[in-house]
């Protein structure tokens, strides 16, 4: 080798190797092939290193979403990768095509995007907003198709069985779409995933001097209302769409089995897969799925708060999802 040409690419390396200043060296321990081609990781578990245009630039953001395949393939073996729409800083075909074409380089792809459009949702009251859903979820599905991307999972905004039907019917539009371009249309569970239970009355209050009053007969605790993800899966099944259920959204693990055994039968063929050891036992859950014969992927959805290792919370879901699959 001549000497310039030893120079230039000692130079390359040395910009590559600086460009993955605080990616992992490679995850602290591998599963086998098989199961690794079951798992993703979501762009969300590093939002706070991605560059993000729509979010203010620190310090901490030196991950450029067009090397994050790269970093999941060396630092985990994962080559399905889940995206945030927000984390695409454009969608230009030109710009979808590169981002596509960095993937299939390492043998990677996007499996799953998650649209997160605030009020503009499949239970707003107002139908402008509704419309406005469901128009942006079409363009999203056409940017899926562009990724080679099976498929999308929306935000539901707050069902009720107030607005079920109007829901139904939003989510029904966005899901013929996606079967017209081969695309699935999913929803989660979100927030806790069980129903309030509110407090029983209390009985009258003994009247002042004099003989105390009889007490009144306690009144009946108000009925529970039903787990959120029953409403979900009936506005699933009214549409005809699919679950992707998030293991880590429901208050306790007796709500979560039933869950599982209630969304898993619509599953898309994408899990999300959370670590909350006070709420629920995930080997034990991972252990249902695998017992309902899911074949699906599972992926990894790490949260971290100020002060968080994104590499590491990912870490830690990943060495109990891999003996566990």
């Amino acid at each position: 080798m001549k000497r310039r040409e030893f120079l230039v690419g000692a130079a390359a390396a040395a910009g590559l190797v600086s460009s993955r200043k605080g990616w992992p060296a490679r995850a602290q321990s591998r599963g086998d092939e098989a199961n690794l081609r079951r798992v993703a990781i979501m762009s969300l578990c590093f939002n706070s290193i991605l560059q993000n245009p729509s979010q203010p630039e620190t310090a901490a953001r030196t991950l450029d979403v067009m090397d994050l395949g790269q970093m999941l393939a060396d630092g985990y073996g994962v080559h399905n990768v889940e995206m945030q729409h927000a984390h695409f800083p454009s969608t230009e075909p030109a710009y979808l095509k590169d981002f596509r074409d960095r993937l299939a380089k390492m043998k990677s792809q996007v499996t799953n995007i998650n649209l997160e459009f605030g009020p503009q949702n499949i239970s707003a009251g107002d139908p402008a907003l509704r419309q406005q859903a469901i128009d942006r979820t079409k363009e999203w599905i056409d940017h899926a198709v562009s990724l080679g991307c099976p498929r999308i999972m929306i935000n539901q905004g707050a069902p009720t069985q107030e607005n079920k039907e109007i829901a139904i019917a939003a989510l029904k539009a966005m899901g013929d779409y996606g079967k017209s371009k081969n695309i699935k249309v999913a929803m989660e569970n979100r927030g806790g995933g069980g129903g309030r239970q509110a407090a029983p009355a209390t009985g009258t209050p003994p009247a002042p001097p004099g003989p105390p009053a009889l007490p009144a007969p306690p009144a009946s605790p108000a009925p529970a209302a039903p787990a959120a993800w029953i409403l979900l899966v009936e506005i699933i099944k009214g549409s005809g769409t699919w679950a992707n259920c998030d293991l880590g959204n429901f208050p306790d693990q007796e709500t979560q089995h039933a869950g599982i055994r209630g969304m898993f039968p619509l599953t898309d063929g994408n899990c999300h897969v959370k670590l909350n050891p006070a709420r629920y036992d995930l080997p034990a859950a991972l252990a249902l799925v695998k017992q309902l014969g899911y074949t699906g992927l599972y992926s990894i959805e790490a949260g971290g708060g100020a002060g968080t290792d994104p590499h590491q919370a990912v870490q830690n879901i990943y060495d109990v999802l891999l003996p566990n699959m």
